[in-house]
């Protein structure tokens, strides 16, 4: 008898134990159930349940319901009644629900209702209110107000969010209207609503509100213009232009200007040195102001959103830079983002190769003349006449006298007239006389110049020899009372000379590949000209000798050579006495022959030397 009560009393334990567990898992069931306002945040992503929290059923007991085509306030009521609340409707409450719901908490099945026959509430001191979700003639929104302070952001951004994304979307529990407006004097959002509406706002006031992040980015071997528009093209593509200009306000971005440094129209070039992307400053008294680390902005992201929804208009990932810093400032962005921002510095804000490049540019010039000149030498009483080689003519004191034996020549253009020569016939017997004049000149000259010069990588160098000269002159007259006065205008250039442009890749393998175009230009003829102040230069004339060589590749060290640029004239005159000259044989000597021949040559010879510098030097290959 006593083993079996034994057996009976362990038998009802175990079974209590049984029962116990299964409540208690069921109870555990029921709170996971339960609707979460904020879930948590893993990975970077964040969740917010836009509806009201009905957790005010405290009832945590399943349902199982089976209805067809029922009344929606008799569900309702029925629902309110199980959760020991009461319940109002407002005559916009109608339409019928049909249910099949098996061990679900009661909270969930109130909100399925709520959500299908788009009906909303609010609740009351423990009364649940219920209407049509756009009921016009009842306002379930402005029951309270309540002040949200905002820390960091603009507060009403937040608002025009939360009107046109939260609370325009009629969910249960929440107001279907615009509720929230801002005091901008303290940066706050008055949010007139039910205490749903206030949790739903400060859940995205703790989320949004946050100190923007500033990252600042050092660069030594490229502009900070430069590369602030190699990240917004390459890394930001989606990104707005500048809106900024230098020359802004001390230490900040500037909100207006031109953007100077970024072309966002690609790629800049990678140089070694600061830009001084200067601006002009407004000063007082139109003066130049004086405008230290003034910043640019070089882009800012696009925060608009597509489609109907209003975007939450914070601040965006903006670039600016500082060119007298030497920073680049990165406000906003993820972590990601910025990361990637700072890898792309890394492995771009590198050392460019340099090269030491000797120029010499010669010029050979080598000139010869021959002269072979007969002069003769003809006087008579009756007849007098010269060859001195360029022409025949008669002798200048003896000229030949039909009638009379002499006459003076006298100068006038004085204030007394002189005498200066008597002319008379020759007295003298009759005389033939001959000369004859044999010249052979050489001249040979040579011209250096030797610039030297420090390229870098990718960039164009000028080297210019050059002198000044006049290329015309102007000439105005104006006349006056006392006569005419000419006024001359010269116009001077400055291009004669040598002047070279060259463009270097330096390659890691040791070689030099240059693109040069040099141009070399001296002074071929000055065209004299005369008006009634005088002589002077109305033109000059310049002899050209230009070339433009592409990709010519040469080794540390080594000299290339560019020869072959000749010039060369050869000229021949040749005067005769007329008749005599042309006698064969002895017609030589009435001929008088001059040769002439000039001949240049520029020689242009380049050595680069590589300056070696392995630190963070460009040729060692890296993958992003």
């Amino acid at each position: 008898m006593g083993n079996n009560f034994s057996k009976k009393f362990i038998a009802s334990l175990m079974l209590t134990m049984f029962v116990g567990s299964n409540i208690l898992m069921t109870s555990l069931a029921m709170e996971n159930e339960r609707p979460e306002l904020r879930s948590n945040e893993s990975n970077g992503e964040y969740s917010l349940q836009l509806k009201g929290d009905v957790s005010y059923i405290k009832t945590t007991t399943p349902i199982s319901i089976s209805l067809r085509d029922s009344d929606v306030k008799q569900v309702l009521r029925m629902f309110a009644d199980k959760a020991g609340l009461n319940i109002v409707f407002h005559k916009s409450v109608d339409g019928e629900v049909t249910l099949d719901l098996v061990d679900v908490p009661l909270d969930k099945a109130f909100d399925m209702v709520l959500g299908i026959t788009g009906l909303n509430y609010v609740v009351d001191d423990g009364t649940i209110i219920v209407a049509k979700a756009d009921a016009k003639d009842f306002n379930m929104a402005k029951q309270d107000m309540t002040l949200i302070p905002v820390k960091y952001v603009s507060a009403s951004t937040l608002a025009e969010f939360l009107n046109k994304n939260i609370y325009a979307m009629q969910k249960p529990g929440l107001s279907g209207t615009d509720i929230v407006t801002v005091n901008p004097s303290t940066n706050e959002l008055i949010v007139f609503g039910s205490k749903n509406d206030v949790a739903i706002a400060k859940k995205i006031v703790d989320k949004f509100d946050k100190k923007p992040q500033t990252t600042t980015f050092k660069v030594n071997h490229t502009t900070p213009a430069e590369m602030a528009t190699m990240i917004c093209d390459m890394l930001l593509p989606s990104t707005g232009g500048a809106s900024g200009g230098d020359g802004g306000s001390s230490g900040g971005s500037s909100s207006s200007g031109s953007d100077k440094g970024s072309s966002t129209g690609g790629a800049a070039g990678i140089v070694t040195g600061f830009a001084a992307d200067g601006g002009d400053g407004g000063g007082d008294g139109g003066g130049s102001a004086i405008t230290l680390n003034a910043g640019t902005v070089a882009c800012t992201q696009d925060g608009k959103a597509g489609g109907s929804m209003a975007s939450l208009g914070l601040q965006n990932l903006t670039v600016a830079y500082y060119s007298q810093l030497g920073t680049i400032s990165v406000v906003g962005g993820s972590e990601q983002q910025i990361e990637m921002i700072r890898d792309f510095i890394k492995h771009t804000d590198k050392k460019q190769p340099q090269a030491y490049l000797e120029v010499a540019v010669i010029e050979l010039n080598e000139s010869g003349s021959k002269t072979l000149q007969n002069n003769w030498t003809f006087l008579s009483k009756a007849f007098s006449a010269s060859f001195d080689g360029e022409s025949t003519k008669t002798d200048p004191l003896h000229p030949v006298f039909f009638k009379g034996n002499s006459y003076e020549v006298w100068d006038v253009s004085g204030e007394e007239p002189k005498l200066i020569n008597t002319l008379t016939k020759f007295n003298g017997p009759m005389t033939i006389s001959y000369a004859i004049n044999y010249l052979v000149r050489n001249s040979k000259g040579r011209v250096v110049s030797n610039p030297k010069i420090l390229i870098t990588n990718g960039e164009e160098a000028t080297i210019e020899v050059t002198k000044d000269y006049i290329e015309s002159t102007e000439s105005e007259m104006t006349a006056y009372t006392g006569g005419t006065m000419v006024t001359r205008t010269y116009n001077i250039e400055s291009d004669a000379g040598i002047t070279m442009t060259l463009s270097a890749f330096i390659s890691p393998d040791g070689y030099v590949t240059l693109n040069i175009k040099p141009e070399y230009k001296t002074i071929l003829e000055q065209v004299p000209a005369q008006d009634s102040a005088g002589k002077y230069i109305a033109a000059t004339l310049l002899s050209n000798r230009n070339l433009d060589l592409k990709n010519i590749r040469i080794k540390d060290g080594e000299t290339l050579v560019i020869a072959g640029l000749i010039n060369e004239e050869e000229q021949k005159t040749i005067g005769k006495v007329p008749a005599l000259g042309d006698i064969p044989g002895i017609g030589a000597l009435f001929r008088s022959t001059t040769s002439t021949k000039v001949k240049n040559e520029m020689v242009i010879m380049l050595t680069p030397k590589i300056i070696t510098d392995t630190e963070d030097a460009v040729g060692n290959t890296e993958t992003l």
